[in-house]
């Protein structure tokens, strides 16, 4: 069911690797309109999250996060240590469902370790997108269809704000049956 990308472009974006981008001490915002920047700032954050990653996405955009790299480092973080913990928000599960993802696999494999909901009924409307790594860095997209993004690897405070938004959409936001794994 999964719909396979070409993998050949984990390994090579144009945007390289920038060993000066640490989470929790890297203070420097950058904005990108490019989608081969953003998926690369989505894999470092979530490459070095040691304790957590909380992910509001519309569609957990394939282009960005549907990847074999971005994908192992989430599996790494849950499965090295019993306390870190992976929150995803969908807001619309239906390409999921149709086309599968990397990640929704994983969780359906891992499902102690990630949780992924659907926002509730006031939050239907929302179109915001951002990914926060150890509530000190993060990726954040006012709006979830295009790739204008502003990023910090080591911004606790606005972190702490989009965690505190984060837990509001999560606490009213429910699981969906369509994105469980059907044990038959």
């Amino acid at each position: 069911m999964h719909d396979r990308r070409d993998d050949a472009d984990d390994a090579h974006t144009d945007f390289e690797f920038d060993p000066s981008r640490v989470l929790g001490a890297s203070d420097q915002v950058f904005e990108t309109g490019r989608a081969t920047e953003l998926r690369r700032a989505l894999l470092e954050l979530a490459q070095q999250a040691t304790r957590s990653i909380d992910l509001v996405s519309r569609h957990l955009d394939p282009s960005l996060l549907d990847h074999d790299m971005f994908a192992a480092a989430v599996k790494r973080l849950v499965l090295g240590s019993t306390r870190a913990r992976v929150r995803v928000v969908v807001l619309d599960p239906a390409p999921l469902v149709t086309h599968g993802h990397r990640l929704v696999a994983l969780a359906q494999r891992l499902s102690s370790y990630i949780e992924l909901r659907v926002p509730g009924p006031e939050h239907r409307e929302f179109n915001e997108s951002w990914l926060v790594a150890d509530n000190a860095g993060y990726a954040h997209r006012r709006f979830s269809d295009r790739f204008e993004a502003t990023i910090n690897f080591n911004d606790p405070r606005l972190a702490t704000h989009l965690t505190n938004r984060f837990d509001e959409l999560w606490h009213r936001a429910q699981p969906d049956p369509n994105l469980r794994r059907l044990h038959l």
